[in-house]
């Protein structure tokens, strides 16, 4: 299994801090996983979170009530990654 598949989104935010907020936030709720940004991805942080794209939705309003915008939201394409998502 790749660390990225189709069915994943990942979550970028603009500070390490940031993220590990929304990681502290999603941990108990979700399966979420702590990864790299990929090289294609531009970010001013060096870390995502990987989230399946069927808790999106409730992951998304969960950030967006704790203030945690802004993010962006990207998925894994045949040429590499598509934003799919900004938050602000």
């Amino acid at each position: 299994m790749k660390m990225v598949e189709a069915h994943h989104r990942l979550l970028v935010f603009n500070s390490v801090h940031r993220v590990m907020v929304a990681e502290q936030k999603l941990i108990d709720k979700f399966d979420i996983l702590l990864l790299p940004v990929p090289a294609a991805i531009s970010a001013d942080c060096g870390m995502v979170l990987r989230i399946s794209s069927t808790d999106e939705e409730q992951v998304v309003s969960l950030l967006c009530a704790a203030k945690l915008q802004p993010f962006s939201i990207y998925t894994l394409a045949e040429d590499g990654y598509v934003q799919v998502g900004e938050f602000s």
